[in-house]
C-alpha cells in the first residue's frame, strides 16, 4: 500500500516538509484531509473523542486541570493520573450557564472527563 511505501523510507512529511504536526493534524493528513483546509482546532477532536456531539455553532476547547501551590502552577497537567477527581470536577462544571457577561448572549457549558482516548 501507499503507507507501506512511505514506511520503508522511515520519514513521512504528513502535513508539509519541515512542519512538526500534532497527532490531530497528522491523522487528518494521513486520511487524505489537508489540515490547512479541514483543521478547526483540537477542541472538536477532543470533545468528539470524549463522546460529545458537536452541533453547528458549538465551540469546543481542550482543557487541562492544573495543580496550584501558593498561587503558583506546579503541574499544568494534573489530569494524567486524575481518574478519581477529574470526573467529580467535570460534573461540577457541566451544565454551568454563563449569563453575566455584559453584551454577550448566555452560554451553556458542557464538560466531560476524558483521558487517553
Amino acid at each position: 500500500s501507499a503507507l507501506d511505501a512511505l514506511a520503508v523510507l522511515g520519514l513521512c512529511d504528513t502535513v508539509a516538509p519541515g512542519v512538526a504536526p500534532g497527532s490531530d493534524t497528522a491523522h487528518l493528513s494521513l486520511l487524505g484531509y489537508p489540515p490547512q483546509t479541514y483543521y478547526r482546532g483540537r477542541g472538536a477532536f477532543e470533545s468528539m473523542g470524549a463522546g460529545m456531539h458537536m452541533r453547528v455553532g458549538d465551540v469546543a476547547f481542550k482543557c487541562n486541570f492544573a495543580t496550584l501551590k501558593d498561587e503558583v502552577v506546579v503541574s499544568r497537567r494534573c489530569d494524567r493520573h486524575f481518574e478519581e477527581e477529574g470526573p467529580i470536577l467535570c460534573a461540577a462544571i457541566d451544565g454551568t450557564v454563563v449569563d453575566d457577561v455584559p453584551g454577550a448572549v448566555p452560554v451553556s457549558v458542557s464538560c466531560s472527563y476524558a483521558t487517553e482516548h
